[in-house]
């Protein structure tokens, strides 16, 4: 699958502001921008959204050719992205843990090692960001299932999956349930909704077909003020009868028209911004450093003291890591991909 026009600047965008939203736990970081900086956790949901909809558009692709969805193909290529560096991360953590008095318990392991950290009742610091990971994880075991067996149904499926984070929200604020915070249900929506404007091919409809600029701007500033709206009240509890239940889900589809505008509207200072090399190294690097950056932002070890330098490490560690431990195992799913799809051509020129 080519790669998209702008979603390695959405990564780039999602990854600065998750890494802001982090700072805001540091003594020296500013009050008056504690408040902007936990808003900026919408990065995750930006995240969420994109995986949603490239998992989705890769499991169509495959279903629409000629061979069914090769499962173990889906999953070798998935552990091949996410689990070289997690690895190297976990490892990193369990040589130093003691030496650095970091905490990190053998039940905090098994919940990072096993993608279950959503569901960890007393999360470490150090594993703690894996939550968003962990959901991610589950929802590419169970979807291309979902995929395969329930083919007509998908929308409907992934309709009430949406409906159903919106409900068990309410339940868990109502109930106090431990698990409301970083539970899938709770969480995955934003997921589903990018899966949701897969299915539906949205790109292709008329909105996205419109060129008035006008209307594309005032959709845009639209999606963007009710982005701006629901972070705020659901990061203060605000407008708790809509914020609660359908905040996250309003928030996942603005982004998620803002993504597709993005991809599809190429004439303007945005588009250029989000394709630009800054911003498309940063997007390539941005799974490295969410994975990363949760050390280097708690630690005190002499200059990492100062932000500039914790950011300079982070960056550092990341490219290193990327460059050098993870790209080998990209270009052996490159390979697999390339060797999948020649075997298919013999098949797709048979049917055409």
């Amino acid at each position: 699958m080519n790669r998209i026009a702008s979603l390695d600047g959405f990564r780039a965008i999602s990854i600065i502001l998750v890494v802001f939203s982090h700072f805001r736990f540091l003594p020296q970081f500013p009050g008056f921008l504690f408040d902007f900086a936990r808003q900026c956790d919408v990065g995750v949901t930006i995240f969420f959204v994109i995986s949603g909809y490239l998992i989705t558009k890769i499991l169509q692709r495959e279903y629409q050719e000629a061979d069914p969805i090769n499962i173990k193909l889906f999953f070798i290529k998935r552990a091949l992205r996410i689990l070289p560096v997690c690895c190297i991360y976990f490892l990193f953590i369990l040589l130093i843990n003691q030496k650095l008095n970091l905490e990190v318990n053998p039940s905090n392991f098994l919940h990072a090692l096993t993608f279950t950290a959503n569901f960890d009742s007393s999360p470490n610091w150090y594993l703690g960001h894996l939550w968003s990971l962990s959901i991610e994880e589950q929802f590419y075991i169970f979807w291309p299932l979902l995929f395969i067996l329930f083919q007509k149904r998908l929308k409907a499926i992934i309709i009430f999956l949406i409906a159903y984070s919106c409900v068990i929200r309410v339940l868990h604020y109502k109930f106090h349930l431990n698990t409301g915070l970083y539970g899938f249900f709770s969480k995955s929506d934003p997921i589903m909704v990018g899966a949701l404007a897969a299915l539906f091919n949205i790109q292709n409809t008329a909105i996205f077909r419109n060129k008035k600029r006008l209307v594309n701007y005032t959709l845009q500033i639209i999606a963007f003020a009710l982005i701006i709206f629901f972070t705020y009240c659901t990061a203060h509890g605000k407008f708790g009868i809509i914020a609660l239940p359908f905040g996250n889900t309003i928030i996942a589809s603005a982004i998620m028209y803002i993504i597709l505008s993005y991809t599809t509207y190429q004439n303007n200072y945005f588009f250029k911004l989000l394709n630009s090399k800054l911003f498309i190294h940063i997007g390539l690097l941005s799974y490295s450093i969410y994975i990363w950056q949760q050390f280097f932002i708690f630690q005190n070890i002499s200059l990492l003291n100062v932000p500039l330098y914790k950011l300079a490490t982070i960056y550092f560690v990341s490219f290193i890591s990327y460059n050098y431990w993870e790209k080998p195992f990209l270009r052996i799913k490159e390979r697999l991909t390339k060797k999948y799809d020649l075997a298919k051509k013999p098949i797709l020129k048979t049917l055409s």
